[in-house]
Parts: C-alpha cells; sequence; structure tokens
C-alpha cells in the first residue's frame, strides 16, 4: 500500500480538478459548436440574393429580392421598390411591405429590390454608402472614417471616398432597373425608391437629378445638411429650369432627431411645396418622441400607404 502526505494529496486533487474542468470545458465547447451548427440562420420567406456586377461603379452589389406571396401563382406585374441599406433595412422593408400587401391589403403587392453589398464586416456597408449615396466629394467625411473604421477593425486596407451619387444614379438606371424588368415581372412605369439618412439624401438627390425614373419617392431622416447647402441650391437650380415635377414624395424626419435635420427637412418641403408644381405631390411628416435611429421604422408603414394610396 502507497501511502501519501495530506500535502501530497491535496496536489494530487487539484491535478484532479483540473484535469477534469478542463475536460469539461472541452466537452462543453464542442457540445455548442454542435450545437451551433444544428441551427440554420433565420430565413426569409419568398426571397432571394443574387449578386450583380456593375460595369459603372466596377463593383459588385448583392441584391435582396422580396417578392409576393401571389408571385409564383400568378402572371401580375407588380409595382417595385428599390431600397437602399439593405444590409441593415432589407428585413424590415420587405416584411412591412408584404404585411401591407398581403395580410391587410393596405397597398398593392410590391416587389422590393434591396442593394446591399458584400461584406467582410459591416464597415464595406459604411464604405459602400459613403461612396454611393453622397452627391459631392466631401475630404473631412472621408478622413474621419478612414480613421474611424481601421481602429474600430484593426484593417489597414480602409478607403473612404465620397460623391458617387452621379455614378449610382446612373448604375440604377442603364444597369439594375434593365435586370430587373428582365429577370422579374415588375412594372416599367410604377417604381419607387426608399431611403434613409444617407439614403434619404440619395433619394432626394435623384428626385431633383433624374425624377423621370422614379414615380414615388421616400425619403425618411435625409441627410439634407450635407456639404452645407448643396441640396438647397440644387433645389433652387431645379426649381430654375422645370416648370413640373410629376411623381409623390413621401419625406420624414423624427421629432427627437439633432435640430438640424428638422430644421433643413421642413426647409425642403417648405421650398417644394411652394414651387407649385402642378403634378408634383409631397407630404412630409415629423414623428414625434422618434429619434434618427428609430424614425425609419415608425414612418415605414405610413409613407407606404400615402405613396400608394393618395
Amino acid at each position: 500500500m502507497i501511502l501519501f502526505s495530506v500535502k501530497t494529496l491535496k496536489i494530487i486533487f487539484l491535478i484532479l480538478l483540473l484535469i477534469t474542468s478542463t475536460i469539461t470545458i472541452a466537452q462543453s465547447s464542442n457540445q455548442k459548436s454542435k450545437t451551433d451548427q444544428d441551427y440554420p440562420e433565420v430565413s426569409l420567406i419568398n426571397t432571394e440574393k443574387r449578386t450583380f456586377h456593375s460595369n459603372i461603379i466596377k463593383n459588385d452589389f448583392e441584391l435582396h429580392i422580396s417578392l409576393p406571396f401571389s408571385y409564383s401563382a400568378s402572371d401580375t406585374t407588380y409595382p417595385v421598390l428599390f431600397s437602399l441599406d439593405a444590409n441593415v433595412k432589407f428585413a424590415m422593408v420587405s416584411t412591412i411591405v408584404n404585411n401591407l400587401g398581403t395580410l391587410t391589403k393596405e397597398i398593392p403587392e410590391i416587389v422590393v429590390v434591396g442593394i446591399a453589398y458584400p461584406l467582410k464586416g459591416l464597415e464595406d456597408w459604411v464604405i459602400g454608402r459613403n461612396r454611393d449615396l453622397t452627391p459631392t466629394k466631401v475630404a473631412e467625411t472621408e478622413e474621419y472614417w478612414i480613421k474611424r473604421l481601421s481602429r474600430l477593425t484593426g484593417r489597414n486596407d480602409i478607403d473612404v471616398t465620397t460623391g458617387g451619387a452621379d455614378n449610382f444614379i446612373a448604375f440604377i438606371q442603364d444597369e439594375l432597373i434593365p435586370f430587373i424588368e428582365l429577370n422579374y415581372r415588375v412594372s416599367t412605369t410604377d417604381r419607387t425608391l426608399h431611403g434613409t439618412s444617407l439614403g434619404g439624401l440619395f433619394t432626394l438627390y435623384t428626385l431633383l437629378k433624374s425624377p423621370e425614373i422614379f414615380n414615388r419617392y421616400f425619403a425618411s431622416s435625409p441627410s439634407i445638411d450635407w456639404d452645407e447647402s448643396f441640396m438647397f441650391q440644387l433645389e433652387n437650380d431645379f426649381a430654375l429650369s422645370h416648370k413640373d415635377l410629376p411623381v409623390k414624395l413621401f419625406m420624414c424626419v423624427g421629432g427627437l432627431e439633432s435640430e438640424y435635420y428638422l430644421t433643413n427637412t421642413k426647409k425642403m418641403d417648405e421650398l417644394l411645396s411652394s414651387r407649385n408644381y402642378p403634378n408634383f405631390k409631397i407630404e412630409t411628416h415629423v414623428f414625434e418622441n422618434e429619434t434618427h435611429g428609430t424614425t425609419v421604422s415608425a414612418s415605414m408603414g405610413r409613407g407606404l400607404k400615402i405613396l400608394f394610396n393618395k
């Protein structure tokens, strides 16, 4: 019989405890990995994801497509809504569109085309939207995001550019819309553009640069403050050269947003309304107690019903 001192027994006990704990942690880790693999990610019904290369922008895009529930059983042609920032907003937009179009029948059934970016990380969405949704080059914004994203991600390949909105309009008009009309049963005369924040800025920019592309425009919390008074000068130039603006516009802002969002949105509403374009319809709404982060969801149903029912 081998005898151990109390001190030796304590050491043996601690070693056994450490071994047991290590095995338990490893088993728990293996079980977690197995569990993670057993449960697939949540998907959205009646949706498709396609990769689309733009020769104009020389980049790939992801298209997130949501089809009406009746699509496969019909030969109907549907209105189409192009929604920006689809990497973070597509699920919300497509769900609300389908709820209102199919379940409660408050708007027509609509095909949703979400424009998204292939991502290594969420920083690539920030890079893409700064490039595509801004109408002019602002060096200070580029420097700010390069420093911030490089610091947050540790990546040394961060390059932020601005001022690519004209190329993005050309991409939508000359490449994306023809592709969607070729591959899906969508109307060629009933298109809506939806964007929020910088996407709202781009929506208004498209309205004033190429209004004929879309019939309906939905600008949520638009960043009209971009590059100081640029958008107001653009609106004035448009008014001097146009006698009509035959589209519908829904514009909104949250009551708790920064003062420049509130002030600029109200000013743009007043300017556009004062032009008295004979075929222009505009409705602007301030959503009280909503912030820049919550106005987009608060406004989605209201905006769609106004655009499609008035």
